[in-house]
C-alpha cells in the first residue's frame, strides 16, 4: 500500500515558506530579509540532515519503547558532508548521525540491542537506496 506526503513551497519576496501539512511540524519559514545572496545557501542541506536525524531518532525511540527501556532523553547530532561532483556542483555526499540515550546503566544491553537493530529508518534507508526524483517546471498561467 503506497502512501503520499504532500509538501508545498512558496517564495514571496525574501520569505520562503515550506508548508509541511503536519500538525506537529507546522510550517518552516526561512526569512532571507537582509541576507546577501552569497550567504543564502545551505538551508536545504540542513533540512535534509534534520529529516534524517529526526527519523532515525524516532526509530531508536520506538525500539526503546518496545523493549520497555525508560529513558530521560535522546540527544543526537547530524553532520552532512558536501563535496563537488565531477561537474563542480556541490552535492551532499554523506550524513553522519550520532545518538546518545540518557538512561540508567542497567539498560545498557537493551540500548545496545536497539542500536544494532535500528540501522536505518525510512529516510536514511530511502537515501541509501537512491530515491527517485522527478522535476517539472511551469509558469503561472500555464505557458512554458
Amino acid at each position: 500500500m503506497s502512501q503520499t506526503v504532500q509538501v508545498s513551497f512558496v517564495q514571496e519576496g525574501d520569505v520562503y515558506t515550506v508548508h509541511t501539512g503536519s500538525p506537529v511540524l507546522k510550517d518552516i519559514v526561512m526569512d532571507y530579509t537582509g541576507i546577501p545572496e552569497a550567504d543564502r545557501g545551505g538551508n536545504s542541506s540542513a533540512l535534509l540532515v534534520a529529516s534524517a536525524l529526526s527519523c532515525f531518532c524516532g526509530s531508536i525511540r520506538a525500539a526503546l519503547v518496545a523493549r520497555e527501556v525508560p529513558f530521560r532523553a535522546i540527544r543526537a547530532e547530524g553532520t552532512g558532508t558536501k563535496e563537488a561532483n565531477a561537474n563542480g556542483a556541490m552535492r551532499l555526499t554523506s550524513i553522519d548521525i550520532s545518538v546518545t540515550v540518557d538512561a540508567d546503566e542497567a539498560y545498557a544491553d537493551r540500548i545496545a540491542h536497539c542500536a544494532k537493530i535500528v540501522r536505518n529508518c525510512l529516510v536514511t534507508a530511502s537515501l541509501c537506496e537512491g530515491v527517485r526524483v522527478s522535476h517539472h517546471v511551469g509558469m503561472a498561467g500555464g505557458a512554458l
